[in-house]
């Protein structure tokens, strides 16, 4: 027996119910009987929704990234591996655009939902005819439309569906480490997967070598500067909580403070009030929208934030801290991630960045040799170019 759409095969998870025999395993997202034969519905894409517009020129490594991935996509699936503020939307428009064309269906699912706003927003200029749903939790109304942007939880209502599926920042959570998640996604894709990510973890690794999975890789940003390399301080905790506030009260950026914890991320923001104009936020906060636009409407100079803003999420001219008081809390990726979000804007590539740690960690080290290497290896492209 398999599950048809998660393909569990464990027998200890089916159960034979009053209609048959279903999967326990995936059965949060609705029962399925194993003898279904699932899939999608199907709609008719807009004339014209493949006509695309860019929000800035690429640069020629992203158009060569571009047109590799479109030519790649035709006979296999992809690994998109860029760095942070690379521009992977932008490199995997002209495939959407063609998919588009051919009146393919096209999803992009990405694991958080606040990403999936901004991105709705973001392909509505990229997209000006196309219509395009967004579908996250508690926003499913309306669930087809010529470009679906979607959280990866909600892949469980599209089975066998998308000739495109492109999964962004598939090492984050909640999608790292769920392998339901992961069958469910592939199940939804009848075609070629894009796997889109700046961090690259044990199971893609193992995906791209098992299915021959074609690379497209971009080390370099738009505006041709490094990533920012961060500056390690190591001390007792409530000495780094004093440098922090210093750290704070004297930049002259917008901080992203990123920290363990919830319960974390409320207490700093209780007591740093009191000092500087600042804000916080976590996954299941109720006024996580509310805070974060309060933040990007710089009414707050500091977010106190868990890794809910590491990905995917473009904030201009902001430094960040990283917090890292809990030994194994922070992977390698997760510090490349939060780093990452400095340096992003095309006019302003530049900004602060700090781990304050109370133990130099092997994620720590690894994370300085990733952003280190990619600089290298960017600069020797750079030199080639001239």
């Amino acid at each position: 027996m398999e599950c048809p759409r998660c393909k569990n095969r464990d027998a200890d998870y089916f159960y034979k119910g009053s209609k048959g025999v279903y999967c326990r395993r995936c059965i949060r997202f609705k029962r399925i009987l194993i003898e279904e034969d699932i899939k999608g519905e199907e709609y008719e894409l807009n004339d014209g929704a493949s006509e695309y517009v860019y929000l800035f020129p690429l640069t020629k490594y992203q158009k060569e990234a571009s047109d590799n991935c479109l030519k790649m996509i035709k006979d296999k699936d992809v690994l998109l591996h860029c760095v942070c503020g690379a521009g992977k939307t932008e490199i995997v428009v002209k495939t959407i655009g063609e998919y588009l064309r051919m009146k393919k269906r096209v999803c992009y699912a990405i694991a958080r939902k606040e990403v999936v706003i901004d991105l709705e927003k973001r392909f509505k200029s990229l997209f000006p005819k196309a219509d395009i749903v967004a579908v996250y939790g508690g926003h499913h109304e309306r669930i087809y439309g010529d470009i679906i942007i979607c959280t990866t939880h909600q892949l469980y209502r599209y089975p066998k569906t998308f000739d495109l599926l492109v999964l962004d920042e598939v090492d984050a959570f909640p999608f790292k480490g769920d392998d339901i998640l992961y069958a469910i996604a592939k199940t939804a894709c009848i075609g070629h997967i894009i796997y889109s990510t700046a961090t690259i973890d044990e199971r893609l690794k193992k995906e791209v070598i098992a299915n021959n999975v074609a690379l497209v890789s971009l080390n370099i940003r738009p505006h041709l500067k490094p990533l920012i390399v961060p500056k390690v301080v190591m001390n007792m905790k409530f000495v780094l909580l004093l440098y922090l506030l210093k750290l704070l009260r004297s930049s002259d950026r917008q901080v992203i403070v990123f920290v363990s914890s919830k319960r974390l991320a409320k207490s700093l923001y209780l007591i740093y009030k009191h000092f500087i104009a600042c804000t916080y936020v976590y996954s299941d906060l109720d006024k996580r929208r509310e805070n974060i636009n309060l933040f990007k409407d710089k009414k707050a100079k500091v977010i106190f934030a868990t890794t809910v803003l590491e990905r995917g999420i473009t904030i201009k001219g902001v430094s960040v801290i990283i917090l890292n008081f809990h030994d194994g809390v922070f992977d390698e990726a997760s510090l490349v991630q939060m780093l990452g979000r400095v340096g992003r804007d095309f006019n302003d590539p530049y900004g602060e960045a700090y781990i304050l740690t109370t133990k130099y960690t092997k994620s720590i080290r690894d994370s300085l040799k990733t952003i280190k290497g990619a600089n290298e290896y960017a600069l020797s492209i750079l030199r080639q170019g001239d």
